[in-house]
């Protein structure tokens, strides 16, 4: 059930924001400052009205264990913390450490439609001149997605920004930039491989996408406002959204 004050986004098509009000069947959602009529059967809640992100963070994903567990979860520690230690020239046997526990996965009812956003964070924006910006993935779907964010590069061609794995409702943070090297994201293109551990899938076409993004925004602190997946001023790039497909009813059963 939509109600006022709910996180949402749209069932067919790319967006979402806040619902401001419902009246029978219609809710009117604040995209981005305009509010807009939206039959209720449309939406997905998100993040429900009254949610409390956790202490010390600010992002608001799927409310799930995936927000919970957010950056430190055990499948995106980066590659460096992987590597094993040399070994010692030591004699001694030293006890092999346990292996690190497997978060469940915890899939939504409209999951498996790949919905993937590439977002923009700056660390103060109150200094947007100066400060950091940070790129953050956001899978918000039941697939784990290996994938590939390239940039264009005037000389070079095609250069890779991150190349690595995020799990099913999580994001991954890519890389920072300033306002210097933010320049070199004008366009950018998503590379990826959707796939369930363990289950049964249903297949999907491997990605391409190719996005042109709008660098003047990155000047303008208004262009940065919580969005779908942000309690923080963000800049939340839709990269590849798939239509949900509604369950079909079940038959009443004769007697």
């Amino acid at each position: 059930m939509v109600k006022p004050g709910d996180t949402v986004r749209y069932l067919n098509e790319v967006g979402g924001g806040t619902v401001t009000r419902v009246e029978g069947r219609i809710a009117y959602v604040d995209d981005a400052g305009f509010e807009t009529p939206v039959q209720v059967s449309d939406l997905v809640v998100v993040v429900p009205a009254g949610h409390k992100p956790a202490e010390g963070g600010a992002r608001l994903m799927f409310d799930q264990q995936a927000f919970d567990t957010g950056r430190t979860s055990v499948r995106n520690k980066p590659e460096a913390e992987k590597t094993p230690a040399a070994p010692s020239l030591s004699k001694e046997k030293k006890s092999e450490p346990e292996p690190e526990p497997q978060l469940p996965v915890e899939e939504t009812e409209y999951g498996d439609a790949l919905n993937i956003t590439l977002a923009f964070e700056p660390r103060d924006i109150k200094k947007l001149s100066e400060t950091e910006i940070n790129a953050v993935l956001v899978n918000d779907s039941n697939y784990f997605l290996q994938f590939n964010l390239l940039r264009r590069d005037e000389t070079e061609g095609w250069v890779s920004v991150y190349r690595g794995e995020v799990a099913p409702n999580e994001l991954i943070d890519l890389a920072s930039f300033n306002q210097q090297s933010i320049a070199r994201m004008e366009r950018v293109v998503l590379q990826a491989i959707a796939y369930k551990e363990g289950k049964p899938f249903e297949v999907k076409t491997p990605l391409n996408v190719s996005r042109k993004i709008d660098l003047t925004k990155f000047f303008k602190a208004h262009c940065f406002r919580p969005g779908v997946y942000f309690e923080t001023p963000v800049i939340e790039i839709p990269l590849y959204s798939e239509p949900v497909s509604k369950p079909v009813p079940k038959k009443a059963s004769k007697r």
